[in-house]
């Protein structure tokens, strides 16, 4: 994906018309991925994650949803990122407003009166990731998640998962079992060569058999 000097929000892909640089970097990234999709799967869950913050995890994430609704798809993205989350910046809405959390907490509460709908025009809907709890690795293992996402896949053709950084948190681990692709982002000027060790022994433990 090219570097683009705009502010963030304008680098959103909102627009399922708009041929732009930005729109067709993700559309050729959205092809991609596609090759690395399961073809048992009712739809295909996608985990977007990345070693450190600032790399373009929660824009990528965002964008790849975009793009498979503007051909006509199903989207859900899911702010899994408990610790510091990024998705709701994009929507403008606070960063408090209810969402993946309050399910993990109760699963009583269903996460279906959390969804929005945000983008006009577009078959996504977004689940952001709710008040900030004091046990985000404990919610994401409790079997929550799981349930939530063999809901969604009845529902959705893709759940994209907007996820936390590797390198500084252990959640985003418990979710490589739960997904069907792993996009692994890095990102040019901000990923330090040092951190790439760490990069090989990540996908090492995603692909073993």
């Amino acid at each position: 994906i090219p570097f683009f000097d705009i502010p963030d929000k304008e680098k959103v892909f909102a627009n399922p018309e708009d041929r732009s640089v930005i729109s067709e970097s993700s559309r050729m990234l959205m092809s991609n991925i596609r090759y690395l999709e399961k073809n048992d799967s009712k739809s295909n869950v996608i985990l977007v994650t990345s070693s450190i913050k600032g790399e373009g995890k929660t824009l990528s994430a965002l964008n790849i949803a975009l793009s498979f609704c503007s051909i006509g798809k199903k989207v859900l993205i899911i702010g899994s990122d408990l610790r510091n989350p990024q998705l709701h910046k994009y929507i403008n809405l606070d960063k408090q407003t209810p969402g993946l959390s309050d399910y993990l907490v109760d699963n009583k509460t269903e996460w279906k009166k959390n969804i929005l709908n945000t983008f006009d025009n577009q078959t996504l809907n977004v689940l952001l990731s709710g008040p900030i709890p004091p046990n985000p690795l404990n919610l994401i293992n409790n079997g929550n998640f799981d349930i939530l996402l063999k809901d969604a896949r009845k529902i959705y053709d893709y759940v994209i998962i907007d996820s936390s950084p590797t390198l500084l948190v252990a959640d985003t681990k418990s979710l490589f079992s739960k997904s069907d692709v792993i996009l692994y982002l890095t990102r040019c000027n901000v990923t330090d060569k040092n951190i790439i060790n760490h990069i090989l022994y990540m996908i090492y433990n995603i692909y073993q058999p």
